[in-house]
């Protein structure tokens, strides 16, 4: 009998093949315009192509440089924050509010005022996606020391941590299972935004090179890049996923017991 995993992974495979089939039939008998939506053997070709010239690589490279950056930044912010507004209830009543009232508001809506402040090219894309990421990994970092066990933090207070000591080896691993799954949201989401910036602020990466393709009616380009954008998010998102089992083994194998 096939195991569990490999069932799983033939019906996925069943039923993607299934949506291309009809996908490039129905291009084939006309029933959709194949200029409009390019047929996925077309699709395979100009994939194909942009690889080959390197075109697909540079634009992509531009976006990876411009999401991690922003990441980065977002997620040493966000965590720093989220550990501070947690374990002090002072800073927590004095910033809180600040960042509840900013945190509503959509990553794009900042793309004129950051546009005005940083100029065309790479420092909006770095501020949109600190902007859109930060505020996942703020809250789940928050919530995750806000709901710590206190019994590990006085056993810890008990023999002798300093408060140094007590937040690196107690707090922080202790909160690292809530942490992550907020990071990899953040990652999505700056991903997501760095697309967004480069359709309007930027002069390389797969945002705009959809927008130069939908310019020249390019919608074979158009697609091609949204597909890359697809595949590297389902690839960072595997990657942080192999990272957390990485990082935090105990919460894998509680999670396979």
């Amino acid at each position: 009998m096939l195991p569990l995993r490999a069932k799983r992974l033939g019906l996925n495979l069943v039923g993607a093949a299934a949506i291309l089939l009809a996908w490039e039939a129905c291009a084939g008998l006309d029933i959709i315009n194949p200029f409009l939506l390019p047929p996925p053997s077309r699709l395979l070709s100009t994939f194909g192509e942009m690889l080959g010239n390197g075109l697909l690589l540079t634009h992509a490279a531009a976006s990876l440089e411009r999401v991690l950056v922003g990441f980065l930044i977002a997620a040493v912010v966000g965590m720093a924050a989220g550990v501070a507004l947690g374990w002090w209830n002072t800073a927590s009543e004095l910033l809180q509010p600040i960042i509840e009232a900013l945190r509503p508001i959509p990553p794009i809506a900042w793309t004129p005022l950051a546009i005005l402040w940083f100029g065309i090219g790479n420092a909006p894309s770095y501020f949109l996606v600190f902007v859109g990421a930060v505020f996942p990994v703020f809250v789940n970092t928050f919530a995750a020391v806000r709901g710590l066990d206190r019994t590990q933090v006085n056993a810890a207070l008990c023999l002798g941590a300093g408060s140094r000591l007590l937040l690196t080896d107690v707090v922080i691993p202790a909160s690292l299972p809530i942490i992550f799954p907020g990071l990899r949201i953040a990652l999505g989401v700056g991903w997501m935004c760095v697309v967004a910036a480069e359709l309007i602020a930027a002069q390389s990466g797969l945002g705009y090179l959809i927008q130069q393709s939908r310019l020249l009616l390019q919608t074979q380009n158009v697609l091609t890049g949204m597909i890359a954008i697809g595949i590297i998010g389902f690839a960072m998102n595997a990657g942080m996923l192999w990272l957390e089992r990485r990082l935090i083994p105990w919460r894998a194998s509680g999670a396979r017991s």
